[in-house]
């Protein structure tokens, strides 16, 4: 009935356009009830990449206006097989921003990315450094007594108080200084 008053045209259009409108809302909004939704693991304290995963979300929002308005243009096999290619490279990207962050409990640093996965156990660091700048983002350096490093960039006050704890804890030294 609905394809009989509006045209198939509009409809995939305006669903392409509503994607590319909403996405900064996801974009804004979804990094920051990732970590209560996904990762739910309460004895980790997760630390989530804001600016990477904004990226992530508008590059799958994108992959499906994309998909959306193919179908606008023109409806054949080959449309809908990108499409199809298009929608699941569109949603694989948006789950792939649940799995870019760093989680810290009282064993160990781990930092998963969207290519492979780092971790350090408390054992193994010999110091935690803080390097910021003031009024931006800090970088959190794990390092190894080995030479491995983990860096980690976040806002200066929203990790540092459960880091430092944890660094205390564990006996293990926390540096921090301000980038000149």
């Amino acid at each position: 009935m609905l394809l009989k008053q509006y045209s198939p045209r509009l409809l995939f259009a305006l669903a392409a356009i509503t994607c590319i409108v909403i996405s900064p809302l996801f974009a804004i909004f979804v990094p920051m009830t990732v970590p209560d939704l996904f990762l739910t693991d309460r004895s980790w304290f997760y630390i989530y990449s804001f600016k990477g995963n904004v990226k992530l979300i508008m590059v799958g929002f994108v992959l499906l206006a994309a998909a959306f308005a193919l179908l606008s243009w023109k409806r054949h096999v080959a449309t809908y097989i990108g499409c199809i290619a298009l929608i699941i490279f569109g949603l694989v990207t948006l789950y792939s921003s649940t799995e870019n962050y760093t989680a810290i409990n009282e064993t160990q640093v781990q930092k998963n990315q969207l290519i492979g996965s780092q971790t350090l156990k408390w054992s193994e660091i010999d110091e935690v450094v803080l390097e910021y700048v003031p009024g931006s983002l800090g970088q959190y350096i794990f390092k190894g007594k080995n030479g491995k490093e983990i860096i980690v960039e976040e806002d200066k006050e929203m990790a540092t108080g459960y880091i430092y704890q944890m660094a205390n804890k564990q006996d293990v030294p926390f540096t921090e200084y301000e980038k000149k």
